[in-house]
């Protein structure tokens, strides 16, 4: 309670500071040490060329007892009347802090009359107050509670730049289908930090003692040049970068690829981009140390985009790969680890492609068309159009397109959707108590060879009041084989928190799926979190009538001062031949032992994980580039903090400036409602960008953290380069944080199916 007055206490004297000095110019123009000679209303009314007194003002002016009692004091009310109704200084504001700034002169009985006439005219209410006097909080020697204050630290030395930096050393053990106990073992880093002349940097590295691996970036953002020219650039295990058409896809999805080499883009003042990448590719492995497995050979992009006006924008990108293996080539102890064959398919595929689009964009319509072309040594050339086209009416929103692509079209080495034509439509309607989603995609294929067929999609949910909304969803797709899926629901905010209940269902050919899921979320004290589910449900599979039952559980938060927990569960039962339990979870705990020490606990199992059930898959089939494995893993790790320079100059802030911690959580939206539910998995290893300077990935639990920010707002972008397919995050991945001083601010971020 006492910081909580303490704070009032303080944000007033910031605004009265504030008036005080905006509104200086209007006091000192007012002439107090020239009397006006003794007046009544008629001669002020009169005289006046501005003020016109009203009935009240005149009835104070007639008072002969008070409307000479202070010449002084009323020469201020008159000057201040006539500035006030000059047409010259109308956009000078004029409030009740004034009003109590020249009250502190204590005007008599009749000018105060007359000043609240004034203020009422201007429809504004009047309000008499004392002036105000500067209490000082412990007669000022109060020292400043600035974020992460290593003043109590004898060893920390405040010479140099400002930067944060954590090095994590890990040990653990693991089993995984297949495979024998293996281990994972080794050391982290992870450093963020400003410079005045040479951008932001960030640098991140893995050295992995057993299996052997070793991983890392330095990524350097914002140099600035002349001419409004700056570069991002690049070294190290990284993704190739990827121009905004190319990025901003809303059908089609063109893969980036995860390198062992360097980047570089140039930005001109937002409109020109330029961008170049070599090195070997690769893909990123492990569980909590995030090694790099070579696919060996080389690969190189590059990339240009010209926004010739606001409206059109045109770019091209093309990339070269050389003899990329098709699968990891790697030692028989990682391959051991991640239950792989000790023999890999080791065909090499070398191709070529071309990307090029041009875009319409004004307030309400967007169009871009895009071209795709590709050679390799394993199939023919291909070639790939579409067209994408958005526009907004009002509350609705609606999406068409067109679409060619050839069979064995490819980015690169990595296929593709192709062997496809058709089209899609989807509109969407938003108010404060609907929204509404449907749309239609006719697939055919080019060479017969594939699906051809409809899918139509659509969902709903009504908000009936603030504390209760009706939805629901349904997938239909007619094909050679013919399926559907739906889902209804019912949120209700009650005195605990928000309870939701939802029925899915699932048919396809003669086999069903049903299944009843009750969730509640919560509401527990600031810094907790708390939501769990139960399900039950049938399966007819094959003439098998199996039964389900689940439970989950998700939350997070101080167990005790200096430990605290994250983590999700879940837990699902069968009885059906071949069908015995999954068993899923992702548990924390962290121990802080200092301001620069913790130990960290983490226990992941994954066990029997099946498909999601309930979802009708798309007639364009995904690929997912991310394999998880059917194991469990336990983890302890030492953690090592440290903020050097001065730390009340935050990341992305200036010297003296006051600080804040964000935290994030990104996980697969399983039933598309933004919450995370107890029973949604979490996003692992995925790339997320503070103020597209600063980058770090999400750990096992789908967890990141900035821990030093600068207060206010700040953009959080989730770059879906290793987000499996066919997940997606809304709005281009984008999200506003707004940082307040000493807190840190909570985001979770949703990935949900394209459709």
């Amino acid at each position: 309670m006492r910081a909580y007055w303490i704070i009032i206490l303080l944000f007033g004297v910031g605004v009265s500071a504030l008036f005080i000095f905006r509104h200086k110019p209007v006091v000192a123009n007012v002439n107090v040490k020239q009397p006006l000679p003794p007046i009544d209303s008629a001669s002020l009314s009169q005289n006046s060329t501005y003020f016109k007194p009203n009935k009240v003002v005149s009835a104070a002016l007639n008072k002969p007892d008070e409307n000479r009692a202070s010449s002084k004091s009323f020469s201020i009310v008159s000057a201040l009347s006539a500035h006030h109704k000059s047409p010259k200084l109308a956009k000078t504001s004029f409030d009740s802090f004034e009003v109590n700034l020249l009250l502190s002169k204590k005007l008599s009985n009749t000018s105060q009359t007359i000043l609240a006439s004034i203020v009422k005219t201007q429809g504004q209410p009047a309000t008499f107050t004392e002036s105000y006097v500067d209490h000082l909080i412990n007669n000022g020697k109060l020292v400043p509670s600035i974020l992460f204050d290593n003043s109590d630290d004898e060893n920390y030395n405040p010479a140099g730049l400002p930067h944060y930096l954590r090095i994590e050393a890990v040990a653990s053990t693991s089993t995984s289908t297949g495979a024998s106990n293996s281990k994972e073992n080794g050391f982290s880093i992870n450093s963020q930090f400003d410079t005045q002349n040479f951008g932001e940097f960030s640098i991140n590295g893995v050295l992995r003692t057993e299996p052997g691996g070793l991983a890392g970036s330095i990524i350097q953002r914002n140099l600035r040049f002349d001419n409004g020219w700056s570069a991002n650039n690049g070294i190290g295990t990284l993704y190739t970068p990827s121009i905004d058409l190319a990025r901003n896809q809303y059908r089609f999805y063109i893969p980036t690829f995860p390198i062992l080499g360097a980047t570089t883009e140039w930005l001109h003042k937002g409109d020109m981009q330029l961008q170049l990448s070599t090195g070997t590719p690769g893909v990123f492995d492990g569980l909590r140390l995030n090694g790099f497995t070579q696919l060996g050979g080389s690969i190189t992009t590059g990339g240009a985009q010209w926004n010739i006006s606001p409206q059109l924008q045109v770019g091209a990108q093309i990339v070269d790969a050389q003899n990329v293996s098709t699968f990891s080539r790697t030692d028989a102890s990682f391959s051991q680890f991640f239950g792989l064959p000790a023999n890999f398919d080791n065909t090499k595929t070398s191709g070529q492609s071309f990307y090029g689009a041009a875009a319409w964009r004004d307030r309400d319509t967007t169009i871009q068309g895009n071209l795709l072309q590709s050679q390799n040594n394993v199939g023919s050339s291909a070639t790939g159009l579409w067209i994408d086209t958005k526009t907004k009416t009002g509350a609705v929103m609606q999406n068409v397109g067109l679409f060619r692509l050839d069979k064995n079209l490819s980015w690169g080495y990595t296929p593709i959707s192709n062997d496809i034509q058709g089209a899609y439509y989807r509109a969407n309607y938003n108010s404060r108590q609907w929204i509404l989603d449907g749309g239609i995609d006719a697939v055919s294929s080019l060479s017969g060879a594939g699906l051809d067929g409809i899918l139509y999609t659509g969902s709903l949910r009504y908000q009936v009041n603030h504390t209760l909304g009706l939805g629901g969803s349904a997938t239909y797709r007619q094909s050679e084989k013919d399926a559907g899926s739906a889902y209804i629901f019912t949120d209700m905010l009650n005195k605990y928190g928000t309870g939701r209940a939802q029925l899915d269902t699932s048919i396809e050919n003669n086999d069903q799926f049903t299944r009843l899921t009750l969730s509640q979320g919560w509401d527990l004290s600031t810094g907790a979190r708390l939501s769990n589910s139960v399900s039950g449900g049938f399966e007819s599979n094959a003439g098998q009538h199996i039964n389900h039952i689940g439970a989950a559980l998700n939350g997070g938060s101080d167990l005790f001062n200096n430990v605290s927990w994250n983590g999700n569960l879940s837990y699902d039962k069968s009885n059906g031949t071949g069908f015995n339990q999954t068993v899923s979870a992702n548990i924390d705990l962290t121990a802080r032992i200092n301001n620069h020490w913790s130990l960290v606990s983490s226990y992941l199992d994954n066990r029997n994980a099946n498909a999601n059930l309930f979802t009708t898959q798309p007639l364009i089939p995904v690929p997912i580039n991310t394999f998880v494995s059917t194991s469990s893993a336990f983890f302890v790790t030492l953690r090592y903090e440290d903020r050097g320079g001065t730390p009340t100059a935050p990341i992305g802030g200036k010297m003296g400036a006051a600080a804040g911690a964000i935290s994030g959580y990104l996980f697969f939206d399983e039933n598309d409602n933004g919450v995370s539910d107890a029973n949604e998995r979490p996003a692992q290893n995925v790339t997320i960008l503070l103020d597209g300077k600063f980058s770090i990935r999400t750990d096992l639990q789908g967890r990141f953290e900035f821990p030093l920010v600068a207060t206010g707002s700040h953009s959080i972008i989730v770059v879906s380069d290793n987000l499996p397919l066919p997940w997606v995050v809304g709005d281009s991945g984008k999200r506003t944080v707004n940082v307040s001083t000493r807190e840190t601010s909570n985001i979770n971020i949703p990935a949900s199916r394209m459709r």
